[in-house]
């Protein structure tokens, strides 16, 4: 079975943005924040892609990034695992299954299993 190249996933066309809303003590950046990934319009070789935004909560903890949007493996489902440095650097690798096709780049069938990695940076309360 042959994956779509990860390049071409979400990768080129989200953002992410963190706004954290519970704070733990361990880590600078520790606790539970709201995600909201935003995968605007575009068009791809194959014509239009529909854009879509997707809201939930990732935790950190000592660091370690962990969330999820769907139910893993299943259509439309994403699972983030990562890093985050003392300076707020975040290293996040993604790993899921598309949803709709008219809403995925190569216009892929429902459900094809695809992982792409994010980078960026937490300050204070956001990122």
């Amino acid at each position: 079975m042959s994956l779509p190249k990860p390049a071409l996933i979400p990768i080129l066309y989200a953002s992410a943005l963190f706004a954290q809303h519970a704070i733990a003590a361990d880590g600078p950046f520790d606790g539970q924040w709201s995600v909201v990934l935003v995968c605007p319009e575009t068009t791809d070789h194959n014509g239009p892609v529909k854009g879509y935004q997707y809201q939930f909560t990732v935790s950190i903890t000592a660091g370690e990034i962990q969330g999820e949007y769907g139910t893993p493996g299943q259509p439309a489902s994403v699972v983030y695992t990562g890093r985050v440095s003392e300076d707020g650097t975040l290293e996040i690798a993604a790993s899921g299954n598309t949803g709709r096709s008219e809403y995925s780049v190569g216009q892929v069938a429902r459900g094809t299993r695809y992982g792409y990695t994010m980078q960026g940076k937490l300050a204070g309360s956001g990122g």
